[in-house]
């Protein structure tokens, strides 16, 4: 038999197994690094620890490090933290606690959020020991061990006391109660009398890493190989290759594996794969390896000289031309009905098994290899669609067969192959659609009345019909039959016209089209085409491959990722039951080697028999399991307040906080502490004496509220990843607000008696002056009476007032928009809301002070008020926000105001607040047209106002 048949053979019928990331081998976790150009304050990690609250923390030369999963927040020697030196060398938790040391002595305890100087040491600390006992053990350089038992009491270890070296790198105590410390000139062990005991069996080389298996086993890491003891204690080398390996560091990881850090040859891991390594070669930051953790994920944290590295089990894993495949530009991929992946590339095609990536031979007459556009497979024959050579089709045993435009094929671009149920095979290439029954080609065009030539996409519905995409639409032909076709015009759902992609959910009269514009639904029941696209809170619109997964989960490939979206929400968003779809959008950081996936010809997404979803993209085919996705993360996890403001004014985030009088902005800063994701943690809160609900803050991490009234109230704030669980390590802050003398209950029971008493006195003159005229009397019951009105508008008046500007506040707006938008409502008179916002805020106050930027907030809203009309509306919404109501007002007319404000804004000499200052304005303005609701007219102009940000800023959007 031929070769190239056998190699058929072997790749239709061979069995593809899971792949399983679990048994990833090291090369293939997935990578993320940081230096100090990610906020790090040096790039040498001495150490690393997570404490209980889920904080990740690294010790460097300049500073200590705490890590929540989007930026780092160093601390540093001084006051706060006690310590003597901000050159940190150890870090070892201790219960909810961390103990942290280092040069000069350096000795602090941090318990969140607060920080518990310690004694200093005489040297610098490299590594602190609290063992069984209570007591803390100290490794110093050059000055041996300090041990401070539970009365404080110091006791000092040296070369008197039989140690071989004075400098100590790293202390163990086992399971037994013994102390182990590794020292420049050997291991030692410290008895339960405190006496030191050289060990012989270690050579006399500076041990810096030493570890307590599972199995008990202890290890120890040399500057002359890695030793491991046995049931004896008997100590001897763990493993040949690592004979002459300088260790400096070790960890045993949740599944039993061992890392092994290396002075100079990068890291090492010991386990189900053999002996593994990763150096500088494969991405490692520096091959000198200081220190490793494995947080509470599961992802592996690598501390270098030159940097940190993460190693993690990524949502996506690629295959690419160095794995194998045989060209990097993918444009389809297959999962056929025995499961196997078949990838069609730029350079020929591809399968990949459970033993790698592997290329297909494909002979054409002219010796060329196929640039692969579309796959099928239609019984045994595979078919493949290509750019220049037809369609060929692959069957055992037999040769390729070839259909190009020598057999009536209209052209030999063929992007899009569908076997059709009565054995028929239809093919669409770049000039025309194409049936391929008992071995005679027909071609069907414009002239047969198809919107366009140029086809894309096929597909076949669940009655029968032929779905066809082409460049201007999408036509439909009845039961299969090409004399049936009605066109699909797409142009009213936002102007689309390439329909790209179709997916039909099992028993559904629903057919989804992946088009330029967006997601299309066309329903056959009624007829109706509706769009879940960038109106609807998605991203990106233009939209190539839909592909639903077995969780419910319906995934979009684009050009810049791939987007997840939920089948029913899509639905409800479909039937105008849903404004804004909830979505998720993987890329490059999930493990994809390129986010670029490929469209316009296809399948460019399959789905295979064990749930998985493979992807054609620009570099390689990438692969995701939904139903590892929820297993990528944990469900509990913490959250912790990391910053409270009141008014502006930080303080430290205490369980419980008593506020003045005046406490009008509060802002809470969270974070929840997982580091698989964190970019798509979301989060809900609830304050409790104002929220009768949970509300869903996405993945905002900030609650910020304003003018609560006097009070005590309680915030919880829970987190989750998407599809998970909400954790149940919420935080909680409980806060007290007091009262203005004026809110007090008493000073209105004063004031309700004090004007009984008035009036009783006024009574009783009058009875005694019964001379004095009844105007006089009058004159003085209304003073009285106009001063007590006075006094209660003005307790109005502040409660609706914002006390920077002196402007209408979000309660005062909100009444004035519910009463604008009823009357519109009834009047049929135009209403217009804008929303404006200071461009680049947060730098005013990064770059200048938070003072700056509250006379650059006054600044704007006088402008605002100078340049809107006198039956025009302004308050303060928030923050930099303002909001402008503009009654009896048209769209056109309320853009031509906000663009004035605009220019008025950027002329704004800000020269007396600041020097260098200048400021701009993006505005969003909205009208009632198509808004059912003063909310939904509120979100409108949001949106609008985030497409002025998005378009570059400093500009008006309708």
């Amino acid at each position: 038999m031929n070769l190239r048949y056998l190699l058929l053979l072997v790749f239709f019928y061979f069995p593809l197994l899971p792949l399983s990331a679990a048994d990833s081998p090291l090369r293939d976790y997935y990578q993320d690094s940081w230096t100090t150009r990610n906020g790090l304050p040096h790039n040498s990690i001495n150490s690393m620890a997570q404490t209980a609250e889920g904080y990740l923390w690294f010790a460097t030369w300049e500073g200590v490090s705490r890590y929540n999963g989007r930026r780092f927040h160093t601390f540093v020697r001084g006051e706060q933290t006690g310590l003597a030196d901000s050159g940190i060398r150890g870090l070892t938790t201790d219960g909810d606690g961390l103990l942290v040391v280092g040069a000069r002595g350096s000795f602090s305890r941090y318990q969140h959020p607060h920080w518990q100087p310690q004694r200093s040491l005489p040297a610098m600390v490299n590594h602190v020991l609290s063992d069984q006992k209570g007591r803390l053990w100290f490794a110093t350089e050059g000055d041996g061990i300090y041990m401070r038992d539970q009365q404080g009491t110091q006791h000092h270890f040296s070369s008197s006391q039989g140690l071989p070296g004075l400098a100590v790198y790293r202390l163990l105590q086992t399971e037994d109660g013994r102390i182990w410390a590794g020292t420049s000139l050997g291991l030692v062990e410290i008895g339960p009398d405190l006496e030191i005991t050289v060990n012989r069996q270690i050579p006399a080389v500076p041990v810096q890493a030493l570890l307590q298996t599972q199995q008990g086993q202890l290890l120890v890491g040399s500057g002359r190989g890695l030793y491991g003891s046995d049931k004896s204690g008997s100590f001897a080398p763990l493993h040949p290759q690592l004979a002459e390996e300088a260790i400096s560091t070790l960890l045993e990881d949740s599944d039993g594996e061992l890392w092994i850090g290396t002075i100079d040859r990068g890291l090492v891991r010991l386990g189900r794969h053999g002996l593994e390594r990763l150096d500088t070669e494969q991405g490692l930051p520096n091959n000198q390896v200081v220190s490793l953790l494995q947080d509470s994920e599961g992802n592996i944290w690598v501390g270098t000289n030159g940097g940190l590295m993460r190693l993690r089990d990524a949502p996506f894993t690629s295959f690419t031309q160095e794995q194998g495949l045989s060209g990097n530009y993918v444009r389809t991929v297959l999962a056929d009905e025995n499961g196997k992946i078949w990838a069609g590339t730029s350079n020929g095609l591809s399968q990949i098994r459970p033993s790698g990536v592997q290329s297909v031979p494909v002979e054409l007459p002219d010796g060329k290899v196929p640039s692969i556009l579309s796959l099928a497979q239609q019984d045994n024959t595979l078919w493949l669609g290509t750019f220049i050579h037809g369609l060929i089709g692959l069957t055992p045993d037999r040769p390729p067969q070839i259909i190009d435009s020598r057999q009536g094929l209209s052209a030999n671009e063929v992007r899009a192959i569908l076997p059709a149920r009565d054995g028929s095979l239809w093919i669409g290439t770049a000039d025309g659609l194409n049936r391929l029954y008992q071995g005679r080609v027909t071609t069907y065009g414009r002239k047969n009345g198809l919107p366009g030539e140029f086809v894309m996409a096929l597909h076949q519905a669940e009655n029968g019909d032929i779905w066809v995409g082409t460049g201007v639409g999408v036509a439909i032909l009845s039961r299969g039959d090409p004399a049936e076709i009605r066109t699909l015009d797409l142009h009213s759902q936002e102007n689309a016209e390439y329909a790209f992609g179709f997916y039909q959910q099992a028993g559904s009269d629903a057919v989804w089209v992946a088009t330029d514009r967006g997601l299309l639904r066309y329903r056959y029941r009624d007829d109706s085409l509706s769009i879940v696209g960038r109106p609807q809170g998605l991203p990106i619109e233009k939209m190539f491959q839909p592909v639903a997964d077995q969780q419910g989960g319906l995934w979009l490939t684009t050009n810049r990722g791939i987007l997840r979206l939920d089948l029913q929400q899509a639905h409800q968003v479909a039937d105008g039951e849903l404004d804004v779809i909830p979505f998720e959008l993987f890329g490059e950081g999930d493990g994809m080697a390129s986010s670029q996936a490929n469209g316009g010809s296809g399948p460019a997404a399959t789905l295979a028999p064990d749930g998985s979803l493979w992807i054609a993209t620009a570099i390689g085919v990438a692969r995701v399991q939904p139903k590892r996705l929820a297993s990528l993360v944990r469900n509990n996890l913490p959250v912790v307040l990391e910053d409270i403001k009141v008014n502006g004014i930080s303080v430290l985030p205490e369980p419980s906080l008593d506020l003045p009088a005046g406490s009008e902005r509060i802002q809470i800063e969270f974070a929840g502490l997982g580091y698989v994701m964190p970019e798509r943690i979301r989060y809900r809160t609830r304050l409790e004496g104002f929220d009768k609900e949970w509300v869903a803050r996405d993945s905002q991490n900030l609650a910020e509220y304003t003018n609560l009234s006097p009070g005590h109230y309680q915030l919880n704030v829970a987190a989750s990843y998407p599809y998970t669980p909400w954790s149940d390590r919420e935080a909680s802050l409980s806060f007290s607000i007091a009262p203005f003398f004026w809110q007090r209950p008493a000073f209105w029971i004063l004031l309700g008696g004090g004007g009984l008493l008035l009036i009783w006195g006024l009574f009783q003159l009058r009875l005694r002056m019964l001379k004095r005229s009844a105007i006089t009397l009058q004159r003085l019951v209304d003073e009285k009476t106009y001063a007590l009105q006075q006094q209660t508008q003005a307790f109005e008046r502040q409660a609706r007032e914002d006390q920077l500007t002196g402007l209408a506040n979000r309660r005062a707006f909100d009444e004035w928009l519910a009463e604008a938008y009823g009357y519109s409502e009834q009047s049929a008179h135009d209403l217009c809301l804008a929303v404006v916002d200071i461009d680049y805020f947060k730098q005013v106050n990064d770059r200048w002070s938070h003072s700056v930027g509250d006379e650059a907030i006054k600044a704007v809203a006088q402008v605002l008020k100078e340049q809107i009309r006198s039956q025009d509306k302004l308050a303060r919404w928030g923050g930099e926000e303002f909001t402008l109501l503009f009654p009896d007002t048209s769209l056109k007319d309320a853009a031509r105001i906000c663009e004035r404000i605009r220019r008025a804004v950027a002329e704004l000499d800000c020269s007396p607040i600041a020097e260098g200052l200048s400021l701009t304005v993006s505005l969003g303005v909205a009208d009632t047209s198509d808004a059912l609701s003063p909310d939904r007219l509120l979100a409108l102009a949001d949106q609008a106002l985030y497409d002025a940000k998005s378009g570059g800023r400093n500009r008006v959007e309708m």
